[in-house]
């Protein structure tokens, strides 16, 4: 079946979005957040992405995917939209009601792959790549020689494509690696002072990645033998039965002749005969010459850093070969005059600063305290009625009586479905009814029936808002 037939039409959508960093983060959360727990319902899933949109350093762009998202709505809002917008892309799998009662909120398949794979292609942190590889190419071949093992049962997808897999990914590893040597150089021609190497190196991530995967590989004496023993066992491999095995496997798989399989098969193994044995060896080497160019520059660099930009090396040889070719009596009057250059250099400025003389502290000053006496009645009343005056309660009885004469229409009633409870300041003032009912001033009766209602903000008891009648 083509890619694309298999996929949703809108499977790549969130990619195109403004707020793409904000997808990518949500549904990498949701993947994670389904290796901890057996079943991804969807309230799990909403207080998730509740809990990173609270605490999202990025800025919520406004935009319509559906629905619209925005800073302006409550992370609630934007989490139910976003989970709405997955599902819609095919990112989450369709509703089904779990054991629990609620929706499941599954990962799709392709999107897992997806996200994985992306993660893998960008994510910096990949220490110890190489040799992962390196190791694992060395178990498949080492457990392909054991007494009934289970890989020679179907040999070319067992065993030689599994070594294709990762002779590739080491391949691409080590190119990243050599690029890695090109990029610290061409930032460090870059510094113009010592401050600027200094953070460069605090805090680069190429740098510590280079030298993690570098170092571990040229300190290890494990890692030559296990080249060693690679080779040694890919022309074993070459040389046994399973050869046969693996053509007559690759033949019915593809659906090819024989001479077209062995063909195949051939140039798959001198592909990684001729990595493992030339280019392994050759683009370490090219790594090698480069570090050592690296460090040349870097020293250069440091030193022309230090000194304004001029070469203090070549500076001394020119001077020393200039006094050289001079007289004696010459060549004590260029020392004499250099050392009192360089006294000179050693005297610091005298400002202003060094001739001014400092205040005199006045000891008989009076202690600063606070005032004993206490405030009367009306100065506390005044106070206070400034206080609530300038802070008034938000939630306050006469502010829920405006908003339920809004909210209950002319019938003189309301129940929490009809309310729809989004927000919340829906949710404060469904509570404030609560606690205001029965108090005297209070034009409204609160009714509790049966159940809980599930709202986008949170689970409510059912009750039912009533405007009181008056005889």
């Amino acid at each position: 079946m083509p890619f694309f037939e298999a996929i949703n039409d809108k499977f790549f959508n969130p990619f195109c979005c403004q707020n793409r960093e904000i997808y990518f983060e949500c549904i990498s959360l949701l993947i994670e957040k389904s290796k901890e727990i057996p079943v991804l319902y969807e309230t799990d899933a909403r207080n998730c992405l509740i809990l990173y949109l609270q605490n999202c350093m990025y800025s919520i762009e406004t935009e319509n995917i559906g629905e619209e998202v925005s800073s302006r709505r409550t992370p609630q809002e934007n989490a139910s939209s976003i989970l709405r917008y997955f599902r819609v892309c095919g990112w989450i799998t369709s509703q089904e009601i779990g054991r629990s009662g609620d929706n499941i909120a599954s990962v799709s398949a392709y999107c897992r792959k997806l996200v994985d794979a992306i993660h893998k292609i960008f994510d910096t942190n990949s220490n110890s790549a190489i040799t992962n590889h390196i190791f694992s190419i060395y178990e498949i071949l080492k457990s392909s020689f054991r007494r009934d093992s289970v890989r020679t049962i179907r040999p070319y997808s067992n065993i030689l494509l599994p070594l294709i897999e990762n002779e590739c990914d080491l391949k691409n590893e080590l190119l990243i690696l050599k690029d890695s040597v090109q990029e610290i150089m061409r930032a460090v021609t870059k510094m113009s002072d010592a401050n600027s190497l200094g953070q460069f190196f605090l805090k680069d991530e190429l740098l510590k990645r280079f030298f993690n995967d570098y170092f571990f590989i040229k300190k290890s004496g494990l890692i030559p033998s296990y080249i060693a023993s690679i080779e040694r066992m890919l022309r074993t491999l070459r040389d046994s039965e399973l050869y046969e095995q693996m053509i007559k496997e690759y033949r019915d798989l593809k659906n090819v002749d024989e001479l077209q399989a062995k063909e195949k098969i051939n140039h798959q193994f001198a592909e990684l005969d001729s990595f493992i044995s030339l280019e392994y060896d050759q683009t370490m080497g090219y790594i090698d010459k480069k570090i050592n160019t690296y460090y040349n520059l870097y020293s250069v660099r440091m030193m022309m850093v230090l000194n304004s930009g001029a070469n203090l090396e070549n500076v001394l040889n020119q001077l020393l070969l200039f006094i050289k070719d001079l007289d004696k009596e010459e060549r004590d009057t260029v020392i004499q005059q250099i050392s009192q250059s360089y006294r000179q250099l050693q005297v610091g400025y005298i400002s202003r600063k060094s001739f001014e003389r400092r205040k005199k502290v006045n000891p008989n000053t009076k202690n600063a305290g606070i005032p004993s006496d206490e405030l009367s009645m009306e100065e506390k009343l005044r106070l206070t009625d400034e206080l609530l005056t300038a802070t008034p309660d938000q939630y306050s009885m006469d502010r829920v009586k405006d908003y339920l004469a809004e909210k209950i229409p002319d019938k003189g009633q309301v129940s929490v479905e009809e309310w729809g409870v989004r927000t919340r300041e829906d949710a404060m003032m469904i509570a404030s009814s609560i606690i205001y009912s029965g108090s005297v001033g209070f034009p409204y009766d609160v009714v509790f029936e049966e159940g809980t209602v599930e709202t986008e903000v949170a689970a409510i008891s059912r009750i039912k808002i009533k405007r009181k009648k008056y005889e």
